[in-house]
């Protein structure tokens, strides 16, 4: 009976493992990096949506700029993009 592995089993395994990870580690980066994304985009809806009150009950126009765009809140809550960074 084999009590232990071969130098060459080890190294199959080994070589397995690294090509699985090669495949999994920059799926997972990616799929992180479009869960942060979402997060900040719901973040930003949401303090629109304060900036949106805000503009209603105090009746000024509020001005946001995000991710090179410009968006102006009326007195009466209403969201108009104003204008875009000219590239």
């Amino acid at each position: 009976m084999r009590r232990a592995f071969t130098l060459i089993e080890l190294l199959v395994v080994l070589v397995i493992m690294v090509l699985v990870m090669g495949v999994v580690i920059p799926r997972g980066v990616k799929m992180l990096e479009s869960y942060n994304q979402s997060l900040l985009n719901l973040e930003f809806d949401q303090n629109l949506s304060i900036l949106r009150a805000n503009a209603f009950l105090e009746a000024k126009k509020v001005y946001v700029t995000h991710t090179n765009k410009e968006y102006e809140i009326t007195k009466k809550g209403i969201i108009i993009e104003t204008g875009n960074d000219n590239h």
